[in-house]
C-alpha cells in the first residue's frame, strides 16, 4: 500500500509507506498528514479501509514526531494525532477481529474449525453493520479539523534542526526505550507489558523507516517480524476481551487462543532477546 504527498501545486501524488519525502522530516510528516485529510474527506470510500489507512499513517507520523521531540516542540502535536487516531479505533475493530479469526484457522484443527466457523457467523453482523453505517461524517470531519490543526503547527517549526547527528541521537534514545520496555516484558511477561512493548517497537520501527537513516536489510527484517508477532498478539487480546462480552470464552476457540498466546509470547521473547539482549542486565 502506498499512501500520497502534496505536492507544491497541491496535487496528491504516491508516496511509498517506507521512504521519507527527500526533503527530510517535516515534509514528509505534512505529506502523510495531507493524504490522512484526502482520505478522510473521501465520502465515496469504504470507512473500514479508510480508517485503517489513517491509523497507520497516524503511528507513522506520531513516531517522526516522537523522533523530533528533543530538537523541537513537538509532543503536544504527537498528542493531538494520537486522540485523532483513538476516535477512529472502534471503527476497526470489527474487520480486525475478523482477520484474527482468519489468521487462528492455520492453527486449528476440525474441532477448532467448527468453532471458528460458529463465531465468525456471530461476528459477522458486526461487521455488516459497521460497512453499512460506513465512516460517519461528522467524525471524520473533527478528525480532519484536528490533522489540519497538527500539519499546521508542524509546517511551523524548522526540521532543519533535523541534522543526521540529532536523527542519531533520537534514534539510540528510541533503541533504550525499546530495550527498557523488553526488559518489563522479561520481569513479567503478562499480555499488558507486551502490548507496551509492542508500540515502542512499532514506533522504532517506523522512525527507521522514514527518517532517512535505515537499518541494514537483517535488522530490519528481525524488527519488521517483533512488530508483527508482538500485533498478532494484541488482535488476540482484543478478540479474547470480545468474546468475554459476549459470553463466548469457552470451549475449542478458548483453548486456541490460549495456545497460540502462548506460542507468540514465546517468540516474541525470542526476538526480543535477540535484539535487546540488555534486557537481561
Amino acid at each position: 500500500m502506498s499512501t500520497e504527498r502534496q505536492s507544491r501545486a497541491g496535487i496528491l501524488t504516491p508516496v511509498a509507506d517506507e521512504a521519507p519525502t527527500p526533503e527530510g522530516i517535516g515534509p514528509t510528516v505534512s505529506a502523510r498528514l495531507a493524504a490522512c485529510v484526502s482520505r478522510l474527506e473521501d465520502a465515496a470510500a469504504p470507512g473500514g479501509r479508510v480508517v485503517h489507512e489513517v491509523r497507520k499513517e497516524l503511528k507513522r507520523v506520531r513516531a517522526l514526531l516522537r523522533l523530533s521531540s528533543d530538537a523541537l516542540p513537538t509532543r503536544h502535536l504527537e498528542k493531538r494525532c494520537a486522540e485523532a487516531a483513538r476516535r477512529l479505533a472502534h471503527l476497526r475493530d470489527a474487520d480486525a477481529m475478523a482477520e484474527t479469526l482468519l489468521r487462528l484457522r492455520s492453527r486449528a484443527d476440525a474441532r477448532h474449525l467448527e468453532a471458528l466457523d460458529a463465531l465468525s457467523r456471530s461476528l459477522a453482523e458486526d461487521r455488516r453493520a459497521n460497512a453499512a453505517a460506513g465512516l460517519p461524517r461528522p467524525l471524520a470531519e473533527g478528525v480532519v479539523d484536528t490533522l489540519r490543526v497538527v500539519r499546521a503547527g508542524v509546517e511551523g517549526l524548522d526540521f532543519a534542526l533535523m541534522d543526521e547527528g540529532t536523527i542519531g541521537a533520537g534514534l539510540a534514545e528510541a533503541w533504550a526505550d525499546t530495550a527498557r520496555a523488553f526488559r518489563r516484558v522479561l520481569e513479567h511477561p503478562v499480555l499488558p507489558r507486551f502490548h507496551d512493548f509492542r508500540k515502542v517497537v512499532k514506533r522504532e520501527l517506523y522512525q527507521r523507516e522514514l527518517c532517512g537513516l535505515p537499518l541494514d536489510k537483517q535488522e530490519r527484517a528481525m524488527l519488521k517480524k517483533l512488530a508483527d508477532v508482538l500485533g498478532e498478539l494484541q488482535d488476540l487480546d482484543v478478540l479474547r476481551a470480545k468474546l468475554r462480552a459476549i459470553d463466548a470464552w469457552r470451549g475449542p476457540v478458548r483453548q486456541l487462543v490460549k495456545q497460540t498466546i502462548r506460542e507468540l509470547k514465546a517468540r516474541a521473547l525470542r526476538l526480543g532477546l535477540a535484539r535487546y539482549p540488555e534486557g537481561l542486565s
